[in-house]
């Protein structure tokens, strides 16, 4: 294949030929975000999953939804996921200075884990150095007294933040307040928490689980697919698999149609549908059951609705899947990711 017109000119070929042989020799799962990025621009795709070149970045509504997400179905780990923004931040040259002090930080910390330290007084000399070459405090005599501007209790407070940030996604607290609000809206609303299982008796056989992942593998594909369900209740009695996913919607409740459509959610649907029939519908004490599907769907108004999908219309949907699943395995089998797959299988796309 011909070096791609799009690939960043910071990786050589053979770099490029390595990362590409590394993928392609190792089982791969394709989630819904990846089929719509490959759908999307499968240069994006290649950039972001056979080069590893991530570079995501979540805007307010995405973060408010996984921020929802965490406090309905797991609280628990809102501490390894989210970390409040500081409500006391330094100015901004000291704050600049902290920010390029733990950049450095960072890098000892993958490159020399035997530099153990971590308290903002023991990087002294590197504060120095910093201090000088931002010209800041210059005026003052000693080194004492330029330590003395930026080792402070608000500075160390804002140091010990940036360590605890790491890894986690940052949420000031207007945003904190509004998913707390949502999601005691939720939990306050009966159809929303019907639906979820949140009122069904284990005495009963109701099984409720919460971000459930699932896989499955095809003979079809050279891939896996993959999704983590928000919500997953199995009801006996009722002989039904109800499958939830909770969304943000950055527009009023009644657009969400159109939001199907946008961001192509009725791939992520189809796919969720696909896993539980393969994980669930397979086994001899479900094979009765039926899958119903609901976006459970809460708005910047704080209206929130469930909206369930027809039979009708997620067969219409699989159908769409499988469509979509076939141009990936044209990508993958080919390595060929310049174009969406309608721009390589024609010489021209008329309108």
């Amino acid at each position: 294949m011909a070096t791609p017109k799009f690939i960043a000119p910071d990786i050589s070929f053979s770099d490029r030929m390595q990362k590409e042989e590394e993928f392609f020799s190792r089982p791969f799962l394709l989630s819904y975000s990846g089929l719509n990025r490959l759908l999307y621009s499968p240069a994006l795709f290649y950039n972001h999953y056979v080069l590893g070149q991530r570079d995501d970045v979540e805007d307010r509504n995405t973060i408010e939804g996984k921020l929802i997400h965490c406090l309905l179905l797991n609280p628990e780990n809102f501490d390894k996921e989210f970390v409040l923004s500081a409500q006391d931040i330094p100015s901004d040259n000291p704050r600049q200075l902290l920010q390029t002090l733990f950049n450095h930080y960072k890098e000892l910390k993958q490159h020399n884990p035997e530099d153990t330290r971590e308290e903002l007084h023991e990087f002294s000399g590197a504060i120095i150095d910093i201090l000088s070459d931002m010209n800041l405090y210059q005026s003052l005599k000693t080194d004492t007294q330029r330590l003395d501007k930026i080792i402070t209790e608000k500075h160390v407070s804002y140091w010990d933040y940036l360590k605890q940030s790491q890894n986690r996604t940052i949420v000031d607290h207007d945003t904190y307040n509004f998913a707390k609000s949502v999601v005691q809206k939720i939990k306050d609303t009966p159809a929303v928490i019907d639906v979820m299982g949140f009122f069904e008796d284990p005495l009963r056989g109701v099984i409720k689980q919460n971000e459930v992942e699932l896989v499955k593998f095809s003979n079809n594909h050279p891939f896996g697919i993959r999704g983590f369900i928000d919500n997953l209740v199995i009801d006996p009695s009722t002989k039904t698999i109800k499958v939830n996913d909770l969304k943000k919607s950055s527009k009023d409740i009644s657009s969400f149609k159109d939001s199907i459509e946008y961001y192509r959610y009725y791939l992520q649907a189809a796919i969720y549908h696909r896993l539980v029939e393969h994980v669930y519908l397979s086994r001899p004490e479900y094979k009765d059951f039926k899958i119903v599907f609901r976006f459970v769907v809460v708005d910047p108004y704080m209206q929130i609705a469930p909206i369930r999908v027809s039979d009708e219309k997620m067969q219409e949907w699989l159908n769409i899947l499988d469509e979509k699943l076939a141009q990936a395995v044209h990508h993958f089998e080919t390595r060929d990711f310049e174009l969406p797959y309608e721009f390589l299988i024609n010489t021209e796309v008329v309108l």
